[in-house]
């Protein structure tokens, strides 16, 4: 479990302490930030240093099967589906260390000027307590969206943030990060396919629509009282040829997949998706779409699990 420190050609390779929480920016920095192109390097420049600050010790994450370099160098638009735990602000600040461990790849990787830029959907409440009601944490890339249980009010709304947010992933603008649960994740009690929305699938469902086909990497966490573990999956690709939709196998070869699942894959790369064997057309295919990220997250998240009660407990430096 090994991180990239240094961004010569003979990488160094070392665990060592993680940087400790620190305050926002002063108000008096505010301006800085906001004269720097969006669509520059130094605008991640300033996000990875910016966070590096804030981000909590990590403890596990699967780097050593080099998943965030092939996330890097395939250029490729894609989304990010977190699952929630019973702590869900260790849940927030590994969502904030992998994004940031991500740009300092794209940095190391002269990418910083042209990989899509993070767009991580965020609950309006949370952007509503810090100083400046959310400003600099939206310009970072965070989306206010109204995640609340009684959130109808909010619902026309909503669905434009995801519009634009589809366009950005068709454009190939974007990274979405996307906590599948949404509120429902305060329902610890139940399990995850009871909680799994529709919103990440009908947002896939519409990109198929211009798009051959769009990855999504599953990111599983867990915690324990004093340590965090991040699993990154393998990714799930979907695709449409000839009306017909396509999955790729995914995670299916841990062996913490499900079984059922597993078994329909066999060893083909990808499968057509079908309803007592016949293709699942247009009108239902969300639900299937769910179904295959549901189990995809549910084995990232138990390898999770496994990463941090297997840990000898050294922390990642950012």
């Amino acid at each position: 479990m090994i991180l990239p420190v240094s961004i010569s050609e003979n990488r160094n390779y070392t665990r060592g302490l993680s940087f400790k929480s620190s305050a926002l920016l002063s108000d008096k920095t505010l301006p800085a930030y906001k004269k720097l192109e969006v669509n520059s390097a130094d605008y991640i420049k300033y996000i990875y240093q910016r966070l590096k600050r804030v981000c909590r010790e990590v403890v596990e994450i699967n780097v050593e099967t080099d998943k965030l370099q092939d996330i890097v160098h395939s250029d490729e638009p894609r989304i990010f589906i977190m699952n929630h735990t019973k702590n869900q602000v260790k849940d927030i600040n590994a969502a904030k260390f992998f994004n940031t461990l991500l740009y300092r790849e794209y940095l190391y990787q002269s990418k910083a000027a042209t990989c899509p830029r993070s767009r991580i959907l965020t609950n309006i409440g949370v952007l509503q307590k810090t100083k400046d009601k959310g400003e600099e944490l939206k310009w970072m890339g965070a989306v206010p969206i109204n995640a609340g249980l009684g959130a109808k009010d909010s619902k026309n709304e909503n669905a434009l943030t995801l519009k634009h947010l589809t366009r950005g992933l068709i454009d190939g603008n974007i990274n979405l990060f996307i906590f599948p649960e949404g509120a429902l994740a305060s329902l610890t009690f139940l399990p995850l396919r009871y909680k799994f929305q529709p919103g990440v699938s009908a947002i896939i469902k519409r990109i198929l629509e211009e798009k051959e086909h769009i990855r999504v990497t599953p990111l599983g966490f867990a915690h324990n009282n004093k340590e965090s573990a991040i699993h990154i999956g393998d990714d799930v690709v979907f695709s449409k040829t000839d009306g017909k939709y396509y999955s790729t196998r995914g995670n299916a070869d841990s062996k913490y997949f499900d079984k059922n699942l597993h078994n329909l894959y066999g060893e083909k790369e990808d499968i057509v998706i079908t309803e007592n064997g016949e293709s699942v057309g247009t009108n239902k295919i969300v639900p299937f779409i769910s179904g295959i990220l549901m189990k995809n997250l549910e084995c990232c998240t138990k390898e999770a699990k496994q990463d941090l009660k297997n840990s000898k407990g050294e922390i990642f430096k950012l």
